[in-house]
């Protein structure tokens, strides 16, 4: 029997053909709607990008499966570093799990998983090479491994699962009524902080603990404290910057939590079209819960916080999705510069929850 470890509606796959079936059904779920888009590069970099989301899972579950082998194999000899490699894979999964279920647009998928990788390669250099520096500094890696993993699991089961999003609903109405921003809400708590730079200017693991401070206080998710220590010589900032985009993708969910913005944009969208797939012009306002359609000029009127939410569900697409929302969620909100001179397209992808939980009954 496969090993599902299952919250609310989200069906956790532990198991690597799982995760591997998973990722081939939406890849080949994803791969014909590229037959609305009329431009040719654009459909060849979405096709890119379905496609490299696929290869990029299928290589970390092999490598990640590899490394603990590996070390499982002189766990008589060295028990800390085989539980340092079972502990990574763990994050990887829950990683894998949180790119396929929680992302619905294989364009934001794509930037997920390749930054999973970044990381999951750092860790693994790191720990086949942690010997030499010396007791001390393979334990405090393992109690950062042992972070990464702990927030992963709290990213993928409380990102997208129904009733974890329902705890959100209070937080976001009061943030509804005071009429607050989403840039103003970052700030709010950058200030709480302590940080004094713009939030753009943070580093990536200042950055992290802001937006997982909206989170805590959100009773959204139980964040663990954040784990720092002295990186070794050639490590960078993969972990950190892996987990600043998930954690900055559930700050924007709790922030609509209350302005049923994916409701909107999916009436929008049947009012301009009826195909399931089309091209539009998205011109970008301020105001949070923005969506208007007009049918004659063929333009979708949709706030920042609306194409956040847009781009993440796979309603509203680009050739550049992921570059475009990470850069979204690396200035904590701001519109990023000729955006609405960007061509993008809109269509109804496949959810993988619903398909992962398919995949969990037929095991």
């Amino acid at each position: 029997m496969a090993e599902v470890r299952a919250q609310d509606d989200l069906l956790l796959l532990m198991e690597d053909k799982q995760l591997r079936k998973l990722a081939k059904v939406l890849r080949n779920q994803e791969e014909p709607l590229s037959q609305s888009i009329k431009s040719e590069p654009d459909r060849a970099k979405y096709l890119e990008e379905c496609n490299n989301a696929y290869d990029i899972v299928v290589t970390l579950l092999q490598t990640s499966t590899d490394l603990r082998d590996k070390h499982e194999a002189t766990r008589d000899t060295d028990k800390v570093k085989a539980n340092i490699a079972t502990d990574i894979q763990d994050y990887v999964k829950y990683g894998v799990n949180m790119g396929l279920q929680c992302i619905q647009n294989c364009g934001m998928r794509v930037t997920v998983v390749e930054s999973l990788k970044t990381h999951f390669d750092d860790m693994a250099t790191e720990l086949n090479t942690v010997d030499s520096r010396g007791v001390n500094d393979i334990e405090g890696f393992a109690e950062e491994v042992s972070y990464y993993k702990t927030s992963m699991f709290e990213y993928v089961t409380n990102l997208r699962s129904g009733t974890s999003r329902a705890h959100s609903k209070a937080y976001s109405d009061a943030l509804k009524l005071e009429g607050i921003e989403f840039p103003n809400l970052v700030s709010r708590h950058k200030n709480k902080l302590g940080y004094k730079d713009e939030f753009e200017f943070l580093e990536e693991d200042q950055k992290l603990e802001v937006y997982n401070s909206i989170i805590v206080e959100s009773g959204r998710a139980k964040i663990p404290t954040m784990y720092k220590r002295s990186k070794p010589p050639g490590a960078t900032a993969g972990g950190v910057a892996t987990m600043a985009v998930t954690a900055g993708i559930m700050a924007w969910d709790i922030f609509t939590a209350e302005h049923k913005l994916e409701s909107a944009l999916n009436s929008a969208v049947s009012v301009l079209s009826g195909a399931v797939s089309y091209a539009v012009n998205v011109a970008v306002s301020s105001a949070v819960g923005t969506v208007v359609a007009n049918a004659q000029l063929g333009v979708l009127m949709v706030s920042m916080a609306g194409f956040v939410v847009g781009a993440v569900v796979g309603i509203l697409f680009a050739a550049a999705t992921g570059a475009i929302l990470k850069l979204i969620l690396g200035t904590g909100g701001k519109v990023p510069p000729n955006l609405d001179d960007l061509k993008f397209y809109s269509a109804t992808m496949p959810n993988g929850m619903a398909i992962a939980n398919e995949i969990s009954h037929d095991s």
